[in-house]
């Protein structure tokens, strides 16, 4: 090795050493919200560091380890922080998503099995440890890469990928590979509320995730008007700026989340609400109206003596049944109804 190319290394272990210390990168939390629960089911990790002249980005600094072969050496490190970092605020039923570069393997230094040695230190279990993989360039051999998520998936760890939708994150990948989890790239979750196109796509995700048992994300949620989309198709895991933004310790969800969720949850299974001053004329233009599913789903009733439940099919039996009263109001009617 010249003189040039030994000190061309040198610089290249100085800088990567320069960040990989706890007080240059640290580690940011951002949750994955489940809507059917209301609750948070895990956070992912993402590595940050204060503004520098080298590196703009994290993925620039990963970048930067994969070309100069310290992949594995960054994310050795990083992995671990984000562990350490998490351990106390990580309950029990909560998954830590930890990112897994598909070019690691190609790494020198590489060596599977340290995720499992630095769990022994911890109160986590494997499976609650899902590996996120990121993908910024294609991956140029499945076969050896399968194995090493073989020898993750037999410790008893999750894998998802991330992106699905952008980029290299292609169907080969999701085929080859086989994830637990797919992430829905923002790109099509963005408006996805105002583009029947991209619900065109994502329902077609969904379709391909149900046959492969893989559970659907929804990334980057950001609007009342997207996150209602995802819950009408039928999605119930997300994440994004909605909910809250990455930080530390892990941002629990938010208690004014939870209940616009909860609304909106009720919303979904009570789409219709009935009270004294309902006629059937206003009942008629809402059967007319509506394009919701009418399986599984009720008309809330509201008296003084608090909420009733019927289902929506019964409610066009009943308007069925007494469609010549129109400007009449429903209230004496229903209660007769429900009396027989």
């Amino acid at each position: 090795m010249s003189l040039a190319q030994q000190r061309e290394r040198k610089s290249t272990e100085d800088v990567l050493a320069s960040y990989m210390n706890e007080e240059k990168l640290f580690m940011h939390y951002q949750p994955i919200i489940d809507i059917h629960k209301e609750s948070v089911i895990g956070f992912e990790a993402l590595t940050r560091f204060p503004p520098t002249t080298y590196f703009k980005s994290p993925v620039e600094l990963f970048q930067f380890a994969d070309q100069t072969n310290r992949l594995f050496q960054l994310e050795k490190h990083t992995r671990e922080l984000a562990i350490d970092s998490i351990t106390d605020h990580l309950q029990n039923e909560q998954q830590l998503w930890v990112n897994l570069t598909p070019n690691v393997i190609h790494d020198d230094s590489f060596s599977p099995g340290f995720t499992h040695a630095v769990l022994k230190n911890t109160s986590l279990n494997p499976d609650q440890i899902v590996f996120e993989i990121t993908e910024h360039s294609a991956i140029s051999d499945f076969q050896s890469f399968r194995k090493l998520l073989t020898h993750y998936r037999e410790q008893g760890f999750k894998v998802a990928i991330d992106d699905v939708g952008a980029g290299y994150s292609s169907l080969q990948m999701i085929s080859e590979l086989k994830p637990d989890y797919m992430k829905i790239d923002r790109s099509l979750i963005i408006d996805i509320d105002q583009f029947r196109e991209k619900q065109y796509m994502v329902e077609a995700l969904q379709h391909i995730g149900k046959k492969l048992g893989a559970g659907i994300i929804a990334e980057g949620v950001e609007t009342e008007g997207e996150c209602l989309q995802l819950i009408q198709m039928g999605i119930s895991l997300m994440q994004g700026y909605y909910f809250a933004k990455p930080g530390y310790p892990p941002p629990p969800l938010p208690r004014s989340i939870s209940e616009q969720l909860k609304q909106q949850r009720n919303s979904k299974m009570f789409p219709l609400n009935i009270d004294k001053g309902t006629t059937f004329s206003e009942l008629m233009t809402w059967i007319s109206a509506y394009q919701g599913s009418y399986d599984h789903h009720s008309a809330l009733i509201h008296d003084t003596n608090g909420k009733k439940v019927i289902p929506l099919t019964e409610v066009v039996r009943f308007v069925t049944f007494n469609h010549s009263k129109k400007e009449a109001t429903v209230w004496t009617h229903l209660q007769s109804w429900f009396n027989k």
